[in-house]
């Protein structure tokens, strides 16, 4: 499918706040959370929420940053007000957000550093991994080969190190583990910190003492092993490369631009706004230098504005934006890739079928939180779901699912609306004699041209036969947006408009006669088939629209055919059908 392909078919739909569709689904949704609050059950699974609170909120990059597309909040009556939480959880109400903090952490090193620092030996910065253990010396497979990972394998889960040193470790806890069946350890192999509710967190010379006597996991750059240990050793990065300590400098570069008032790096001081649910909760639990991995607090509301800066490249550039937001690797799952350090899940536009789309996601847990940011490119949305309570871990499997399930179609849909309002029509010749029109519709498979005529020949039926010649033959020809735009000029007018560049996908049927499974894809080729075939060095796919002040669409140029053309039905907006474009 076009997204599948290239990224995001078109560009993410305005005024999402103001269609009646949406609208509909998500109150819709809301009433469907508290049903399944009410019984305690989905049809995703048990859902025992009344034992843990939850936030979840939605925003568009299109509407206002204090209007969500999508807000639900239920209060556990379980909360802990002694301890001080709130009453009332509201989308300002703050949560620990575990693991999401790495995204803090390699957001502040871009957005003060970008690329500059991502291939450098990580030994460069940590004098400890400079007294490590000598691999030239040592062909064992104990020792971590330290001068082999560079900051860039640290933050996208490639470099081969532990999950974590200590934290979790079984021989801590006070249980007689010899007796099932485990040997006896030295007083030096029982760890004496970690952070965890047992034992105070490790400072840095006790985590690098413990951390050099663990073994490698992987060599760097093999494969994607979650680890926190490397987050950690990135927190300290930043401070050796900055001077600054790394609260100091999320402060001042990220969290105070951005107005994310209600994330904090450490346990906050201001009371109210908490959600502590009863028992050994883990609000108060202390990270320590674990913080730049785990330990961050923050909001629904916090959190969902931070995904929407990123969509916006509010504070990096738009091409650091989208070189940020790729895989760096795969797992053993078909639908999950790593990125730094995104968790990448690929599905459907309509769930079960439609275009590949892509959610770059982040999820953390740390005590009875539980927490997930859910970035969509494709839609412009930015989602963020938090649960707090012994069932937290349940509850937020449900109700993402309940969430994506639902806003996924219905964004699909409003998708298509808008592109269709803007784009579909029929475009012609200002000269009526060269008989040339060309005729833009919508379905399920996107934006596609269902006619082209150019000086009275089918040039569809053209490509076509050339198409069916080269064993290629294709059942939709449809557009893509290619990230390329510039004003356009606009001989003897002015006129506030811009252009953008698509290029065409031609579109197999996939479907196979003979029943056979395949390994190979059929739809894995259409990406080579991108900018051909090419004619007078211009390729038949490259297309430029031009779209008015008011984002509809008036021309159309198929840079083969050297011609622009203009709409004269299937819009408004300006169509300046007698104005040259040069």
């Amino acid at each position: 499918m076009a997204g599948f392909l290239l990224g995001p078919t078109f560009q993410p739909p305005s005024g999402l706040l103001n269609s009646l569709d949406v609208r509909a689904v998500t109150a819709n949704l809301s009433t469907s959370l508290i049903q399944a609050i009410n019984h305690g059950h989905s049809s995703y699974g048990d859902f025992a929420a009344d034992s843990s609170s939850i936030s979840i909120t939605a925003l568009s990059t299109q509407d206002d940053q204090n209007s969500p597309l999508f807000d639900f909040h239920f209060s556990s009556p379980s909360l802990n007000q002694s301890a001080g939480s709130t009453k009332t959880v509201t989308n300002t109400s703050m949560y620990r957000i575990g693991s999401i903090s790495k995204i803090f952490t390699v957001y502040t090193l871009l957005v003060n550093y970008g690329w500059e620092h991502w291939n450098d030996c990580i030994m460069e910065y940590l004098p400890e991994l400079q007294d490590a253990a000598d691999l030239n010396h040592d062909p064992s497979v104990a020792h971590v080969d330290w001068s082999k990972i560079t900051i860039g394998d640290l933050a996208s889960q490639l470099s081969g190190i532990g999950r974590d040193y200590s934290y979790g470790d079984l021989a801590s806890l006070d249980i007689p583990w010899t007796e099932a069946g485990l040997p006896p350890l030295s007083p030096d192999d029982v760890p004496q910190c970690g952070g965890n509710a047992s034992m105070p967190p490790c400072n840095r010379d006790e985590y690098f003492h413990g951390l050099l006597g663990r073994a490698p996991v992987f060599a760097p750059q093999t494969t994607p092993v979650y680890s926190n240990t490397a987050f950690r050793l990135l927190g300290y990065i930043i401070q050796a490369i900055s001077g600054t300590r790394l609260d100091k400098l999320l402060q001042s570069s990220v969290l105070r631009p951005l107005n994310l008032t209600t994330t904090t790096y450490a346990i906050p001081t201001d009371r109210g706004s908490w959600v502590i649910p009863n028992g050994e909760s883990g609000w108060y639990q202390d990270t320590g230098d674990e913080t730049p991995t785990a330990g961050i607090y923050s909001s629904s509301s916090d959190l969902a504005k931070f995904g929407r800066d990123i969509l916006l490249s509010t504070q990096l550039s738009p091409i650091e934006t989208r070189r940020w937001m790729k895989p760096s690797s795969h797992t053993s799952g078909l639908s999950l890739s790593v990125g730094s350090p995104w968790e990448i899940l690929r599905s459907k536009s309509k769930i079960t079928h439609g275009r590949t789309i892509d959610l770059y996601t982040k999820s953390g847990s740390i005590g009875q939180y539980n927490s997930l940011l859910v970035i969509s490119q494709d839609y412009g949305v930015a989602l963020s779901i938090m649960t707090a309570g012994p069932s937290s871990a349940a509850v937020i499997e449900v109700a993402s699912e309940m969430v994506l399930q639902t806003l996924i179609p219905t964004l699909e849909d409003q998708t298509l609306y808008e592109a269709c309002k803007s784009l579909c029509g029929t475009y012609q010749s200002s000269d009526p004699s060269k008989n040339s029109s060309l005729t833009l519709s919508m379905d399920t498979n996107g934006l596609q041209v269902e006619r082209w005529i150019n000086r009275g020949v089918d040039f569809l039926a053209v490509i076509q036969a050339y198409a069916s010649q080269t064993g290629s033959p294709f059942i939709h020809m449809i557009l893509q947006t290619t990230n390329l735009e510039y004003p356009p000029n606009i001989q003897g007018k002015d006129v506030t408009s811009r252009r953008v560049a698509y290029r065409a996908i031609f579109e197999k049927d996939m479907s196979d006669s003979t029943g056979q499974h395949r390994i190979v894809d059929q739809s894995a080729r259409q990406w080579s088939s991108v900018d051909t075939p090419m004619y007078g060095e211009i390729a038949y796919d490259d297309f430029v629209i031009y779209f008015d002040h008011s984002g509809v669409a008036f021309a159309i140029e198929p840079r083969v055919m050297r011609e622009t053309l203009y709409k004269v039905d299937g819009g408004a907006g300006n169509s300046p059908h007698s104005t040259q474009v040069i």
